[in-house]
């Protein structure tokens, strides 16, 4: 395994220290954000997650390319290969696990988030397929505790081949949820509340005025590099009267003349990560992990932030993310949002008329 870069100060998962947790390295388009600069030590970690985003080559792959390898030996190293068909094959220790076929094509992006669990009960090798919107998990079931080197990349050129890379010594939850920033003001019955202070309990107000407990809330750690990363609302579009960070899930509702003729609604919601080519929104990569806030009301609405409606959770997307849910049967409410939500198509038609709609008026 060749010598790592001279080591950046460690990163915790979150913008605190109060997280306690580590990411033993983190690289993007070859660069070192942070990683060991020697051999790692061989404990066994309870936990631990690999994260990777990759894009395939443009031609047809003439056989199968391998796109990570760890620095143990082949019986124990973590192996990701890109496959002729579209398909991948991830190898680690007694694992060997396929998804199925034409889940890439040439030009495509995936992003992979391995995640190893000593307990068996969270482990997962969950893709994503960016460019498409399709996502496949599988459960891993490996047998023994991960160690750091399974998952080192063994050379730098597997750096270049996955354009980001991260490794967690903990268990990396799922946030492809709404989720909102630290430092966003809430607004209850109290007056503005930053989110971070929310918890359990406590009572917010929606768009249309009304005061709902919070049912749920909850603190996770993101990675926010490539196409992970996070969205900024600046203000003052969309009613907002400071900046906000939200995840690319995050749903945002949008309202106006422009809406009405387009869609037949007096209000939509549109997702923040199909917003980016609007002056109002663009993605954050100046911060590699940062925590995210996720809530969820009791009765499923847009929570009011100055002038901007975010719609909440709905209890479908908190059981569809979680690596050890189980499916489960959810009444119409947990699984509707709270007003139509557009497309990627729709959301671009209306971020086009709503620039055109500007320059006609300057």
């Amino acid at each position: 395994m060749t010598a790592r870069r001279a080591p950046v100060a460690a990163l915790a998962c979150a913008s605190g220290p109060d997280w306690g947790r580590r990411w033993a390295a983190i690289w993007q388009a070859v660069r070192a954000l942070s990683a060991p600069a020697t051999m790692p030590e061989t404990t066994p970690r309870p936990e631990m997650t690999l994260c990777l985003e990759f894009t395939l080559p443009l031609q047809r792959l003439p056989g199968p390319i391998r796109l990570w390898q760890g620095g143990a030996g082949v019986d124990r190293a973590v192996g990701l290969y890109a496959l002729p068909d579209g398909s991948f094959r991830l190898v680690h220790g007694e694992i060997d696990l396929a998804t199925p076929p034409d889940l890439c094509r040439a030009g495509e992006t995936i992003s992979l988030r391995y995640r190893t669990c000593a307990r068996g009960r969270g482990d997962i090798a969950d893709f994503v397929n960016h460019d498409r919107v399709q996502r496949y998990r599988l459960r891993a079931g490996l047998a023994h505790a991960a160690r750091l080197d399974e998952m080192m990349p063994r050379d730098d050129g597997f750096l270049r081949a996955c354009h980001v890379a991260a490794i967690a010594e903990f268990g990396l939850a799922p946030t492809d949820m709404p989720g909102l920033g630290t430092g966003a003001l809430v607004a209850t019955p109290h007056g503005p509340v930053a989110v971070e202070t929310l918890r359990d309990g406590d009572e917010v107000m929606t768009v249309t005025g009304e005061v709902l407990p919070l049912r749920w809330i909850e603190r996770r750690a993101r990675l926010c590099l490539g196409r992970q990363a996070p969205v900024v609302l600046r203000a003052p579009y969309f009613g907002l009267e400071h900046d906000i960070c939200v995840t690319p899930d995050t749903r945002v509702m949008r309202s106006g003349p422009s809406v009405e003729y387009i869609f037949g609604a007096e209000r939509v919601l549109v997702r923040a990560g199909d917003m980016t080519s609007s002056p109002g929104a663009a993605r954050d990569r100046r911060r590699p992990v940062r925590a995210f806030f996720h809530l969820m009301l009791d009765d499923h609405g847009c929570v009011s932030i100055d002038r901007c409606g975010v719609e909440t959770a709905l209890l479908a997307d908190v059981v569809a993310a979680e690596d050890a849910g189980q499916a489960c049967s959810l009444v119409l409410g947990d699984r509707t949002p709270c007003l139509p939500v557009l497309d990627r198509a729709g959301a671009q038609a209306l971020v086009a008329a709503s620039i055109k709609g500007r320059r006609s008026l300057t």
